[in-house]
């Protein structure tokens, strides 16, 4: 509502003002008494009107009245956006499709502010269009993350005093991490489900990642919204199907009839494992209804990236010790790994089992001496035995192994390390921790400690989450070992006395890797109830893959990404450690982004000595190329690179109902709000309310007032209109 009210601008100063005023009360005071000394009181009151009107007409000019209001900018704009995704096509209401009622919206907005704020009208899909720009063909996405990109980026849209966005919301929450200049105001554009006769694919289990040759399962809820009880008679049975994708061409693969009145319409799909790598798409759908409201929700397109799997693991040994026994068992059971196990029987018989490999057949002689033939495992597990059981020339192999990428693990025990005399053989270097005086293995309740370094390491971070969970995780035993070596970072601690031991170590060699666990009682853990017994599966299912690569680490650099998935508009955030203990100073990281064939800088923040942070905003779909470098006193240390892929995970329309908590949260962020599409009389309301607090102060002169016409004449005439009045007034009268 505008506001108005009158205000004085004399041409004379108060004194003057006041003068004036005395002076022509006291003239109409000398001529009342004059007239009523010859006239009655009704002839003296119409002689004395016309006097008295001038009088206030001249006053009137002499003050010069000004009308004071409050009014917008006709020139200021407000940009209204359109839906026009394919969901917006839905027909979910008896007045039409969710397009048509938006369009509507959209009208009234326009009518309403006309004359108070110019109204442009765009629409957008995947980006914002203007209005004569033709969407493109078939399915139309939705992304709200670019529209609010656009929105944000510099041009007319920008300049806007505010932004309607007229939609449906599309199909999956975006968290925009760069909010316009301007207040967005959202309108939800479609009805409650439950007015709905249709059928859709509800909460989806779909993997993101399987590995190859390996079956797996994908599951989803078949939901009814059945309005009318004619539609629901239609849904005993339901005929569910995947479809894969081949040479462009999805083709049915497995199919399923289910009833989705019992077990909330669940259905699980078993599907084969993929023999090659790579991003394999599928689709899940279900066969459409007569009656049904639309069929844009009842199929869902997926993608699954089937990764290498051939881990390949030697573990060696000495004994069936259960330390020994339970590693094998826990490495054995994981199907992403092809574990050979090797224990002496006696001085000159070894028993080989498990996965068989061309060119192992040395194993039936003890530890190859042949790199090449150690080559063949990708990671090798060394368990706790005198270092005289192997042949010297066996074990320059194994340290030429590792120099050439290869990755062992030292188990504890009471022959290791310095207790078995590896500190006097070639792989001494390959051993995390400083000889020190090792009394063997000590029995105990030794508490574990997992280091600030464990939280964010690929081979650690997930077993330390757990072990916040147990009340007070302890080890059996300990190796008091030496100290660490300055390049060895522990992921695992244990308190021994006034001592704080690490139990678990981590060194890079060469161009390979060791890790060292100074305990032979981990595999208790399994035996345990509870949270225990996961993190000791976890601690060996993240061993194998940190070391086999699998983890998205080099040798010096981890990086971890907040979100396996991103959005347009969101932004990743990346922890990076640098595997080693490093003066202040000594590490510098570098990173670059590459997009659509352009590269740019990355902000690398250094949080302590060797960990840094970086963030990558996205503000388009595609694929973006990460990159870091990593320095240690201005030599190479390490290369990082990735390959992030973002844009929308779901098809179009696969969840057509509006997330009314989301949009609204999104609206508020954006500093305007949200509204349903039978509530846009407040939007409205809203609207005018920001459109008045950006108004300015006018002043129009009442005398001369000039906006339609200039009044300034019409007074004149009014004053000689008066005088005319008084001159008939007296002819009549025979007053002279």
């Amino acid at each position: 509502m505008m506001i108005g009210m009158l205000v004085w601008k004399p041409h004379l100063g108060t004194l003057a003002n006041s003068f004036v005023m005395l002076l022509v009360m006291g003239w109409l005071f000398f001529l009342w008494i004059r007239y009523r000394t010859r006239y009655s009181v009704n002839r003296s009151l119409l002689l004395l009107a016309p006097k008295l009107v001038c009088t206030l007409l001249v006053l009137i000019a002499l003050m010069d009245p000004v009308w004071r209001d409050a009014r917008p900018d006709e020139n200021q704009k407000v940009a209204v956006i359109t839906d026009i995704s394919s969901s917006m096509d839905v027909p979910d209401h008896t007045s039409g499709p969710r397009s048509k009622r938006a369009g509507k919206i959209a009208d009234e907005i326009e009518r309403k502010l006309r004359g108070v704020a110019s109204v442009d009208r765009y629409q957008f899909d995947v980006d914002v269009l203007t209005s004569e720009e033709k969407p493109a063909k078939g399915t139309r996405q939705t992304d709200l993350g670019r529209t609010f990109v656009s929105i944000s980026e510099p041009g007319d849209l920008s300049i806007c005093k505010a932004v309607v966005l007229l939609t449906d919301g599309g199909d999956e929450a975006v968290r925009s991490e760069r909010l316009p200049p301007v207040p967005v105001y959202i309108v939800g554009v479609g009805t409650d489900p439950s007015t709905w006769d249709d059928l859709e694919i509800g909460n989806a289990d779909i993997p993101e990642e399987v590995e190859l040759d390996t079956p797996f399962k994908v599951s989803a809820e078949i939901v009814v919204h059945s309005a009318s009880e004619a539609f629901a008679s239609k849904l005993e049975s339901v005929d569910v199907q995947i479809e894969k994708r081949v040479d462009g061409v999805y083709r049915p693969s497995l199919s399923k009839e289910v009833d989705p009145r019992k077990n909330n319409g669940r259905v699980t799909f078993d599907l084969p494992g993929e023999s090659k790598e790579g991003a394999h798409h599928y689709r899940l759908s279900i066969k459409g209804v007569r009656g049904e409201m639309t069929e844009l929700n009842n199929q869902r397109d997926f993608v699954i990236d089937v990764r290498e799997n051939s881990i390949n693991v030697l573990l060696y040994g000495n004994l069936l010790d259960w330390d020994f026994a339970h590693i094998k068992k826990e490495l054995g059971s994981d199907p992403t790994i092809q574990l050979t196990s090797v224990f002496r029987k006696n001085k000159d018989v070894f028993i080989v089992s498990g996965a068989r490999q061309d060119g192992d057949a040395v194993l039936a002689q003890g530890l190859p001496a042949d790199e090449k033939a150690l080559g063949l495992y990708t990671i090798i597990v060394l368990g706790s035995f005198p270092a005289d059981l192997l042949k010297p020339s066996s074990l320059v192999a194994l340290k030429q192994y590792v120099e050439e990428g290869g990755n062992l693990v030292l188990l504890g025990g009471a022959k290791s390390f310095g207790m078995g005399g590896y500190y006097q053989t070639a792989i001494e270097p390959l051993i995390p921790w400083k000889q020190g005086s090792e009394p063997g293995i000590t029995a105990g309740i030794f508490p574990v400690i997992m280091p600030p370094e464990a939280d964010g390491h690929g081979l650690s971070a997930a077993t330390a989450a757990m072990m916040k969970r147990v009340g007070s995780p302890t080890l059996a035993s300990v190796n008091k070992v030496g100290p660490q070596r300055s390049g060895a970072l522990a992921l695992m601690n244990a308190s021994a006395g006034n001592r704080i031991l690490s139990v678990v170590a981590l060194q890079q060699y060469g161009k390979g890797q060791t890790l060292g666990i100074a305990t032979d009682t981990l595999w208790r853990w399994a035996r345990q109830d509870g949270e225990i017994s996961n993190a000791f599966h976890q601690f060996w299912r993240d061993t194998i893959r940190y070391l086999s690569g699998d983890f998205e680490d080099g040798k010096f650099l981890s990086v971890a990404w907040d979100r396996k998935r991103y959005r347009v508009s969101e932004k990743a955030i990346g922890e990076i450690m640098v595997v080693g203990r490093y003066a202040e100073g000594a590490v510098r990281v570098t990173g670059t982004v590459k997009y659509d064939g352009e590269t740019g800088e990355l902000p690398v923040v250094l949080k302590s000595l060797s960990d840094f942070e970086t963030k990558v905003f996205f503000p388009r779909a595609g694929d973006y190329t990460i990159k870091l470098d990593a320095t240690l006193s201005g030599e190479p240390l390490d290369t990082y690179e990735r390959m992030i892929h973002v844009g929308s995970s779901v098809s179009e329309g696969s969840d057509l109902a509006v997330d009314h908590p989301y949009l609204d949260s999104l609206g508020s962020r954006s500093g305007g709000s949200y509204s349903r599409e039978d509530d846009t009389e407040a939007l409205l309301a809203r609207l005018d309310e920001l459109l008045e607090a950006s108004s300015d102060m006018r002043d129009t002169p009442v005398v001369r007032m000039a906006p339609l016409f200039n009044l300034l004449p019409i007074y004149i005439l009014i004053l000689m209109g008066v005088l005319l009045w008084e001159w008939i007034l007296r002819r009549r009268l025979n007053i002279v």
